[in-house]
């Protein structure tokens, strides 16, 4: 369907005003710069319209309403005036109500407003019938002191890029939309079977929402992502009352096919009635819903964040040390650029593991049922206790040679050795590592010539080993010291492991007590 006219931008009028005489206002730069890019964006000039009269002492003008109908999508730029004028309000109001006289006022669970908050107004203050829309967040929040500090085009400043980024998102979505509006019937607002079928297929992703201080690095995930044509949730703005939260969470979870968090230095908002932060709330449900249902997630942490406050840093302690909040996650500590690989090596294991299983659901539909009898005899002699058992062999590259007696010990004694790949993408390896520790009944660190950093991150894996989506606990668990002595590997306990110390000679006689009850 078309409109004669794309966007109406509602604003007030005291943003516009410029603090330098003789400047163009923020609002009148922004409509500026936003039709140049959707015309590059769109391959025509698009129709954009704001009243360039309006006066807060105004009264409100029915013809502007009256036009209303014939606007595709409204620009709401929001500020503490906005969300207290009368005439804003009932523009948003206005509008609405305009848009159920033709095709409705969401398409495809996207609102026809699209929310610019130019100056931060707290959520419960937005006009209600935008209350739930995400936003595009044109302003940043100092760290240290918590002043926001509004994006600008002026030159000479570090928040320029930031504004154009954000001015970039903002066209891609509302071009994205306004294409999407030519295949959609007044008479039946719906978006044609081609369109809704792939959307259907697009893999879904649960960005969690994170705290200030990584709000760009988010946005710059979500960026990429969506220009990859994956569905990204949360697509709405989440409610920050506990009970409601909760409920609003579990269901974009459950119907998305991996989770990702980005963890910063701070802890984040508190929601109402609640204790936790909503990093916290975001991460715990995600894992308990990954219990049951196995979704894959990765919780990320940047490169030289680090927490500044107790609960921040207890909330870090309890993911690194796999205590509580890890089911189904890898905990990845790496930059910007390095958890982007991972993160979409990691999306093309799940899309292949996704098409592998809807394959062997069409074969078992298209296959002649068994009788029960043949079925019985299958499901008697599928699994057998004769099989040999895993062993997953973790050592570091520098220690290969000198893994060969435990080796030969292993296979010897009837054990299926697995060893960790060392060539290729560090995502890959990283995920062949945790495929080996799911699929392993007995896991072995072999500790030679490894550094101790080497050390430590194979043994919290151990700590984290139940929430990689294992179905049973591992039979045992070894770290095995081997080579010459030194002060750490003689200091070195665990209480989640047997200890093997193998500094003086081969320990064939506690391995055959541990791994055979000999």
């Amino acid at each position: 369907m078309k409109f004669p006219k794309d966007i109406f931008i509602s604003y007030a009028h005291i943003d516009d005003e410029s603090l330098i005489e003789d400047q163009k206002g923020w609002i009148a730069d922004f409509h500026r710069v936003l039709s140049i890019r959707l015309s590059q964006l769109m391959g025509r000039k698009p129709m954009i319209w704001r009243d360039l009269e309006l006066q807060g002492n105004h009264i409100f003008d029915q013809q502007i309403v009256d036009q209303f109908t014939q606007v595709a999508v409204m620009i709401s730029i929001l500020t503490p005036r906005y969300v207290k004028s009368e005439w804003c309000s009932r523009e948003v109001d206005e509008y609405y109500e305009a848009c159920q006289q033709n095709i409705g006022f969401s398409l495809n669970n996207q609102a026809r407003i699209f929310k610019v908050i130019k100056t931060p107004v707290k959520v419960e203050q937005h006009p209600e019938k935008i209350r739930n829309i995400l936003g595009y967040e044109f302003y940043t929040t100092d760290p240290v002191t918590g002043r926001t500090k509004e994006l600008s085009q002026s030159s000479g400043r570090d928040s320029d890029a930031l504004y154009w980024d954000k001015l970039d998102d903002l066209a891609n979505d509302v071009s994205s939309f306004l294409e999407s509006l030519e295949y959609v019937d007044s008479d039946s607002p719906t978006v044609n079977d081609k369109q809704t079928k792939e959307e259907s297929k697009a893999l879904k992703i649960y960005l969690a929402e994170s705290s200030y201080e990584t709000k760009e690095l988010r946005d710059s995930l979500r960026r990429e992502l969506q220009e990859s044509n994956y569905i990204i949730y949360p697509d709405k703005q989440l409610p920050l009352v506990d009970n409601s939260l909760n409920a609003c969470i579990n269901e974009y979870l459950q119907s998305c096919d991996l989770a990702v968090h980005v963890v910063g230095e701070n802890y984040g908002i508190v929601p109402e009635g609640s204790q936790k932060s909503l990093i916290e709330i975001q991460n715990d449900l995600a894992s308990s819903l990954s219990v049951v249902t196995n979704i894959p997630r990765l919780i990320w942490v940047p490169d030289g964040f680090k927490p500044v406050d107790d609960r921040q840093k207890a909330f870090i302690a309890k993911l690194n040390e796999g205590r509580e909040g890890v089911a189904g996650a890898e905990l990845i500590f790496s930059s910007l650029e390095s958890f982007k690989d991972i993160l979409f090596d990691k999306i093309e294991v799940v899309e292949s593991q996704l098409k592998a299983k809807e394959s062997a659901a069409a074969k078992a539909a298209e296959a002649p049922p068994l009788s029960q009898s043949v079925s019985t005899s299958i499901s008697s002699t599928s699994v057998s206790n004769d099989d040999p058992k895993i062993v997953y062999l973790i050592c570091d590259l520098l220690d290969i040679d000198s893994i060969k007696p435990l080796e030969d010990y292993l296979y010897d004694q009837g054990f299926e050795v697995l060893l960790p790949i060392f060539e290729g993408e560090e995502s890959l390896i990283r995920t062949d590592h945790i495929e080996n520790l799911k699929m392993c009944d007995v896991a072995i660190i072999f500790y030679d010539r490894a550094n101790e950093i080497w050390l430590r991150s194979k043994t919290r894996d151990f700590l984290k080993i139940s929430g990689y989506g294992r179905s049973k606990p591992l039979e045992q668990k070894i770290l095995y010291i081997s080579g010459e002595s030194n002060p750490t590997k003689e200091r070195l306990r665990t209480q989640d492991a047997e200890l093997i110390q193998a500094m003086t000679a081969f320990p064939e006689a506690q391995l055959n007590q541990i791994l055979l009850n000999k």
